[in-house]
């Protein structure tokens, strides 16, 4: 596997020295008669086939640019209200002597600009990918997470743990505003049609946060662009057994200097499920066997409340706002038969066959609920001052205030008679309160290069109320338990100054930076009174992103960060917590942070109706947090936490898009990577490694004008885990979308899991214990939705999720 990388590395260096000159097209777009600059006009590059490459709209001052264009563009098509539709070839617009494009008044009040063409479904840049969702229609009434296991690096387990190149460790931007709230209760918490497009940045920039050690995906939301009010909705269903609907509706008014929208969505999606298990542990000389089954549902509810506008004060400041209000519950419910077989004899092997066909030791059926909820508030404005020498100025505030909990409900009982063995109750209140300020300035400097720097401060401060509570049939009370009962409380705050140089000239673009973040962090709790566990350490981030532009469409692009993924929480509270039957989990307050080094090189070729990238990639972990199980008691596995050792992740990722039609597409990507685990606990040694690959497929076929089908698959390889490994997943769906009154409205018929193979299973083991579990998801379902946009354009809006609160859900 080595060695076929390394021919992929050496192959991609021996393409780029056939890299020849990139184009940049820029210009101003003035009014003929009065000769006043044409702002927010539409301006788009056309390919030979007639399909738009790319668009964007001019500034206050009427000034446009595109960077990275293509050998193939053969015209520019400049759009405004009350102005004539101009057209230029490519050839015309290099030869005139000045970039100033006059635009003719037009006579009649315009009702709608429409570029008609799809844009690509990736474009690579020099320090990310961008992913365009329109093509993966089959997510649409879904959320972010249904999109984000759409793309090559990306998987998603049945659990909902995402995983980028193999590592959890991300940081979700919504806008480009962070959010340390988890990645797949964010991704939960968004509605997929209002998501425009995906930034897979894999190897970040010195002017973005460190956090995440595999990267950053920011999700650009959809707003609308043109002067006046526009509306956008939608509404699905998909049946009452189990329930599932949902809406969205979103408001905007846009005139020359203001911007404002409104957004509110409502989601429910339970899902029934089933749960196959069975635990062997050897514990001094016995050996137990206890197998169980039974259901394991989902109840999930979620609303939001969006708001935020954009004030142009002049044509140098800019004023935006935004705040954002959510709720979200999970009730997952388990009900489950358990067996328990035990033999008490010197030499058992672990995997010794047992007699079930005799009368188990017991017999006991467990009703297990556990609740999570969360409330949410972000409210941040951002400030930005354009100076005479595009000099910029950019200032940023952020609070967020979040409640988390939930109760947890844990009995059991003996099965045939219903004798009570075990009633466990606990309750949890988390308020969580976080700012953020930022400070970034840019400077022009000669030959087309750019000075960033900038300082981001971040403070968080975490409380947590734990009441664990047992019920005693004897005097028919409840007793606190107070090894299992705290109070903790987490102050963390994080000082970031950067600096980064940018320049550019004909076939080259590059970026150097480094970022150093001093962390000041301090966990105290009730259990061990006077004892704070603090940690004030400062670390150093460099980072490099370069790119190369060459004759027909191809690129080369490289980049390294070091990146940091910090503890939360839970991975921190020092006490216990019996969350069900078969665990009982420990914190660690002495984890520290992980530490990423991220290197990648990809290659980008453009065809007539073909195009392709590849990105070869080492992510090398350090400090790598375990998730380590061991014997607790004879029945019951002690989960814990530590740094134990480090990970390495070596692959490469692929992307590509075939039109063999004008009716017909087809999008193919994924990701092969070589995973590599290994470290030591408690004299454990641990070594795991395996070749991992998933693949995503996508097409799209006109079946007429208005009529599409669209197929999608998803596949995830077998994965070793710290102390197990994950199985294959297959998911796959289909849909049929009929547009209405000119694309308008549309009616989605959906059919999701088609196959029903939404089952994987997770093993987990030591010389001491085996554990295995089956998880099977029926959420084979038919949704049919619809939607609809009123004067909506479709363009990003600037908005924001919560800053700390949903990782710590």
């Amino acid at each position: 596997m080595k060695t076929f990388l390394f021919i992929v590395l050496l192959t991609v260096i021996r393409l780029s020295t056939a890299f020849s000159q990139g184009k940049t097209i820029s210009g101003q777009l003035i009014d003929q008669q009065s000769r006043q600059k044409i702002e927010f006009a539409n301006v788009s590059l056309w390919k030979k086939d007639s399909t738009v490459w790319k668009g964007t709209l001019s500034d206050t001052l009427g000034k446009f640019v595109f960077t990275e264009v293509p050998a193939n563009i053969t015209y520019l098509k400049f759009q405004a209200l009350s102005y004539k539709t101009k057209t230029i070839s490519l050839g015309d617009f290099a030869q005139s002597a000045s970039n100033e494009v006059l635009l003719s008044p037009e006579n009649k009040t315009l009702n709608e600009v429409v570029v008609t063409g799809e844009k690509a479904v990736a474009s690579l840049q020099m320090d990310k990918q961008t992913f365009q969702t329109k093509q993966f229609q089959n997510a649409a009434n879904g959320t972010g997470m249904d999109l984000m296991q759409r793309l090559p690096a990306v998987t998603v387990n049945t659990e909902g743990e995402i995983a980028l190149r193999g590592s959890t460790g991300f940081i979700l931007l919504v806008d480009g505003k962070p959010s340390t709230r988890t990645p797949a209760d964010i991704l939960a918490q968004i509605p997929a049609n209002i998501i425009e497009s995906i930034e897979l940045i894999t190897s970040p920039s010195a002017k973005y946060d460190a956090d995440g050690k595999a990267g950053m995906i920011n999700i650009i939301t959809k707003k609308n662009t043109r002067i006046g009010t526009a509306w956008s909705g939608n509404i699905m269903n998909g049946g009452t057994l189990p329930l599932r609907f949902g809406s969205d509706m979103q408001w905007t008014f846009t005139d020359k200097k203001w911007s404002v929208f409104a957004a509110a969505d409502y989601r429910r999606y339970d899902i029934d499920g089933f749960r196959v298990g069975e635990i062997r542990t050897k514990f001094q000389d016995t050996l137990s066997y206890m197998p169980s089954q039974g259901v394991r549902n989902y109840m999930d509810f979620q609303y939001s409340l969006r708001a935020g506008g954009t004030f142009q004060a002049s044509s140098a400041d800019q004023w935006n706002w935004s705040a954002y209000i959510g709720e979200k519950q999970t009730d997952r419910t388990a009900n489950l038969h358990y067996q328990d077989y035990i033999v008490t004899k010197a030499g058992n092997d672990l995997f010794s066959p047992f007699s079930v066909s005799q009368n188990p030791y017991r017999q006991f059926f467990n009703q297990n609920l556990f609740v999570r909820s969360g409330k949410f508030q972000t409210y941040n404005i951002d400030y930005s001052h354009t100076y005479a020498n595009q000099a910029k100025l950019s200032l940023l505030g952020l609070y967020e205030f979040s409640k988390l909990g939930g109760p947890l409900n844990n009995y059991d009982s003996y099965e045939g008679s219903n004798k009570l063995l075990l009633w466990e109750r606990s309750t949890e209140t988390s308020p969580l309160s976080a700012w953020r300020f930022q400070l970034d300035y840019s400077l022009p400097l000669r030959n087309k290069n750019k000075l960033e720097f900038g300082y981001h401060w971040r403070h968080i401060n975490h409380r947590g109320d734990f009441l664990f509570e047992r019920y005693s049939a004897g005097s028919s009370t409840w007793v606190s338990d107070p090894n299992y009962t705290d109070n903790m409380e987490l102050v963390q705050s994080i000082h970031a100054p950067y600096i980064q140089l940018n320049g550019s000239n004909n076939q080259f673009s590059y970026a150097v930076g480094l970022r150093s973040e001093w962390m000041d962090r301090s966990l105290t709790h009730a259990g061990e009174p006077g004892k704070v566990y603090s940690l004030n350490q400062v670390y150093l981030f460099p980072s490099l992103q370069g790119i190369w532009k060459l004759d027909a469409e191809k690129t080369l692009r490289i980049g390294y960060s070091r990146r940091i993924e910090r503890p939360t929480s839970k991975l921190m509270s020092p006490f216990k917590n019996h969350r069900h039957a078969e665990t009982v989990e420990t914190g660690d307050p002495n984890l520290l942070p992980e530490i990423a080094n991220v290197l990648e090189i990809g290659l980008s070729k453009g065809f007539d109706h073909i195009s392709f990238t590849a990105t070869a990639y080492v992510n090398f972990l350090q400090d790598k947090v375990f998730r380590v199980n061991e014997i607790y008691s004879r029945t019951i596995l002690g989960r814990t936490y530590t740094n134990a050792g480090n990970s390495q992740s070596t692959g490469v990722e692929f992307l590509t898009e075939i039109r063999p039609s004008k009716i017909w597409k087809i999008y193919l990507s994924g990701n092969l990577y070589q995973f590599d685990v290994q470290g030591s606990f408690r004299g454990i040694e641990t070594k795991q490694s395996s070749f991992n690959y998933n693949v995503n497929g996508n097409t799209n076929l006109d079946l007429s004008p208005k009529l599409r089908f669209v197929w999608d698959f998803t596949y995830l390889s077998k994965s070793v885990t710290t102390q197990g490994y994950d199985s294959d997943l297959l998911l796959s769906n289909v849909s049929l979308k009929y547009s209405l009154w000119g694309n308008k409205a549309n009616v989605n018929l959906q059919c999701l899991n088609v196959f029903n193979t939404n089952i994987q299973t997770i093993v987990t083991q030591t010389p001491s214990f085996y554990s295995s579990t089956d998880y099977r998801k029926w959420d084979r379902v038919i949704q049919l939705s619809f939607g609809f946009r009123i004067n909506d354009r479709g363009q990003k809006t600037k908005s924001t999720k919560t800053e700390y609160g949903e990782k710590e859900f």
